[in-house]
């Protein structure tokens, strides 16, 4: 193998992980989002059982 179809498949290699990359961030994101919720839910109920 050339040292350009190296570098060739080195980019298509790095564009690849640059895209999983951004990918799990945003589920990262989203787990974020959810998790801040089922809180913001959890503790809700659970003042709502204190004042009962």
């Amino acid at each position: 193998m050339n040292e350009t179809n190296q570098l060739v498949l080195l980019q298509k290699e790095n564009e690849r992980l640059k895209s999983d990359n951004e990918m799990l961030l945003n589920i990262v994101a989203q787990m974020k989002v959810t998790l801040n919720r089922l809180l913001s839910r959890y503790i809700s109920d659970n003042n709502s059982e204190r004042m009962v």
